[in-house]
């Protein structure tokens, strides 16, 4: 990232869209008292929009708000917002659908037409009022050029963000991706010589029609794109800014090269507080900068009930090294009762008084799993029919024993167990994009790379993870990985790394067999489970000596793999019957196989018993040590940043009851809480990144010094207690 932009990672922002009051349906902006909350709560940025369902400032382009009446909305807010120090980065609704009382008043020609001679439907949307979808093969294409070099030419923004620049993103419906407007017509009879076929369901076409149909549709999907990298480019000639755009999901970034010419993205988290955590941390190995929504857009715009969630989500969002985007922004300006969220601008207010603390620092290394789901996204945008439709990420099939479908366990799930299962143990742990495991350079900037599960390996990944293990690296992989081709569902005759592993797959002996299909029943495994060899290190590492086995893999060792557990059936426990974990030097590094993706346990029922066993397996692996040991409940969670001379160490009191999820009906608005149980005397033991003693160590929040010792290269403290977060700073 250019180094002028790097204050777009740590800024605090307050989101204010113009799709809700007081931008409609009156306009009712005051700006003044827009940064007078903004620096109330110590925030250093604002997004704003400069259009939504109107434009807000007058251009030649986009149809102004009825009552702007000569008003620049964006100027205001500039002029307010530099003379308190505050940037602003403006927004822009590249694709998105717009009110039926803007663009079937001015710009009809603009409409996306999803079957001959009809229009779009309109449908809801934030604020109210039917929106409609727009086609980039019209003159809006032209107009949302001009209109953002307008914008970027006449005003001095500090950076620049898109919504809908992911082609669909606000209309994704089957028909979508086909547009039957005018222009769409003219365009496919010319390049195809024919009329544009056309069915109510396009899958239902004779099979050289949809061909035909999904050429075209994927060139239409990739205007969007085409678009927005121009713009882009253009922006970077004219102004030295940030650059940003929506992101959706993580399993749907945009395509590469939309994210390659981007700072960072936003990622409106949702779901559990883990996948906050994946996300920030996909985006920071990334090398992106990652916006998190904290708190929720809102069809309330003028309350402000949102509770100490929010902080919590701030602090997750920093410490894995993400911005704090305040979603609700407008609730706050706009409550009537004028009440300030305490537990927010206080943390704030800890952030901007130690912005120095805060450059250039970074979530430390330590673990990487890679984000590689069963059907590789990014292989297959050439031959995905019909885009607009959400990706068909399929799962593995079951397996059929002995005539009954066993379900598989599921790779995305064991993904979040291995992170999970890492973050329960304190060790810093990042998700990783897939095209990093062909890197073997990439991955030596992890001591540890966990594949859990992780079906499909292409030549090139298998040759750069056993480089990076070869060359020191330390590899833990699991059940199926390296055991399927590029299909969901084709199943290799063995691991593409066996090698590496030091493992070959095996059929069950006959002999075995029906007391195997007797320990599988619907949903897995029945009374299966892992037995460590006693006097072994797996033993030694970890105090159980059985533990819970799901779905596992029947393999054999090479010579020169020990085996440390083994499979074995319930109440007969002394009949070892297949080896459950396996280890094996292998170059200059270490390799562990676990027959079972037991993490997905973790994932699913947070079993303590699988986090020690996991644990104990890493301890094995990195005999150099735990970068920090921490007591403590597991929900206390400890996510350590670095940079040269300083260590900073975030605490995050995850504990109490949570009923974790976003709701299925509109308002997808997280659920609220408002008490956090206080951690009484943690103890920690903490690696120091660089030799010798600090010159201070403190907790950031009180600015109290701690009382610390030294042990080696260890720092230890004790922490009397900790309350919703904590953030300690070692200073060389």
């Amino acid at each position: 990232m250019n180094p002028n932009h790097e204050w777009v990672r740590r800024a605090r922002i307050f989101l204010m869209d113009n799709y809700h009051p007081p931008f409609w349906p009156d306009l009712a902006f005051d700006a003044k008292k827009l940064m007078e909350v903004v620096r109330e709560h110590h925030a250093n940025a604002v997004r704003f929009g400069s259009a939504g369902k109107w434009a807000v400032f007058p251009n030649a382009f986009w149809p102004a708000h009825p009552q702007l009446n000569g008003r620049n909305l964006v100027e205001e807010v500039l002029d307010e917002a530099h003379a308190r120090g505050v940037r602003v980065i403006v927004y822009v609704p590249l694709g998105h659908i717009l009110p039926d009382d803007n663009i079937l008043q001015h710009h009809p020609e603009w409409l996306h037409h999803p079957a001959p001679n009809s229009q779009a439907q309109g449908r809801p949307h934030h604020g109210g009022g039917p929106h409609r979808q727009i086609c980039f093969n019209t003159p809006y294409r032209d107009a949302i050029v001009g209109f953002v070099k307008q914008l970027v030419r006449d005003h001095a923004i500090d950076g620049f963000y898109t919504d809908s620049a992911t082609p669909y993103h606000s209309h994704p419906t089957p028909r979508s991706c086909l547009c039957y407007c005018d222009h769409c017509c003219e365009n496919f009879e010319r390049q195809f010589g024919r009329p544009m076929p056309y069915a109510p369901d396009p899958r239902s076409l004779p099979i050289a029609e949809q061909e035909v149909l999904e050429q075209w549709s994927l060139a239409y999907g990739r205007i969007v794109a085409d678009v927005l990298v121009g713009l882009i480019d253009w922006i970077r000639k004219t102004r030295d800014i940030p650059v940003l755009t929506h992101g959706t999901a993580v399993e749907r970034w945009p395509e590469r090269r939309v994210m390659d010419v981007h700072d960072g993205f936003l990622y409106e988290a949702g779901g559990d507080f883990l996948h906050r955590l994946e996300a920030a941390s996909l985006g920071e190995s990334s090398g992106h900068t990652l916006w998190q929504y904290v708190g929720s857009l809102t069809p309330w715009s003028r309350l402000q009930f949102f509770s100490r969630e929010l902080v919590e989500e701030a602090v997750a969002s920093f410490a894995c090294g993400g911005a704090i985007l305040v979603a609700c922004g407008v609730n706050v300006v706009l409550d009537r009762s004028d009440s300030i969220h305490p537990d927010l601008r206080g943390l704030f207010a800890t952030l901007e008084a130690n912005e120095p603390l805060f450059e250039a620092l970074h979530p430390a290394r330590f673990a990487a799993v890679p984000f590689v789901l069963p059907t590789r996204v990014y292989h297959m945008l050439d031959r995905l029919r019909f885009r607009v439709q959400p990706l068909d990420i399929r799962d593995r099939p079951p397996d059929v024993i002995d005539g009954l479908q066993v379900p598989n366990p599921s790779q995305r799930k064991c993904i979040k167990g291995a992170f999970s299962s890492l973050l329960a143990n304190n060790l810093p742990v990042h998700l990783i994009e897939e095209r990093h495991l062909s890197d073997a350079e990439m991955l030596r900037r992890y001591p540890l790379l966990f594949l859990p599960n992780i079906g499909y390996l292409t030549p090139e990944e298998v040759r750069a993870v056993t480089n990076y293990v070869e060359h020191g690296g330390r590899l833990l992989a699991t059940y199926r990985t390296s055991l399927y081709g590029p299909q969901p569902d084709r199943l290799r005759d063995n691991f593409a790394l066996s090698e590496l592993l030091g493992v070959d797959r095996i059929a069950c002996e006959p002999d075995r067999l029906k007391d195997h299909h007797r320990h599988f029943c619907h949903s897995g495994t029945f009374d299966v489970y892992g037995r460590s060899v006693y006097g072994q290190w797996l033993a030694q590492n970890s105090p159980h000596e059985i533990w819970p086995v799901n779905r596992f893999e029947l393999v054999k060792p090479r010579p020169g793999t020990d085996v440390v557990a083994n499979i074995v059936w319930g109440g007969r426990e002394e009949e070892l019957l297949w080896p459950a974990v396996t280890c094996r030097a292998f170059g200059d590094g270490r390799v562990v196989y676990l027959a079972a993706p037991i993490e997905e346990l973790h994932f699913e029922f947070r079993m303590p018993i699988v986090r020690d066993l996991l644990g104990g397996i890493v301890d094995w692996l990195c005999p150099e040590g735990r970068p920090l040991v921490m007591d403590g409940p597991d929900q206390l969670l400890a996510i350590p940043n670095e940079k040269p001379g300083v260590q900073v160490l975030f605490l995050i009191n995850h504990t109490g009851e949570r009923v974790e999820g976003l709701p299925e009906l509109w308002p997808r608005i997280g659920r609220q809480f408002d008490y956090v149980p206080a951690v009484p005397e943690v103890n920690l033991r903490w690696w120091l990144a660089e030799p010798g003693a600090p010159r201070r160590v403190w907790n950031v929040d009180t600015g109290t010094d701690l009382s610390v010792t030294l042990d080696g290269r260890y720092l230890q403290t004790r922490l009397e207690n900790v309350g919703q977060y904590g953030i300690i700073a070692a200073e060389f």
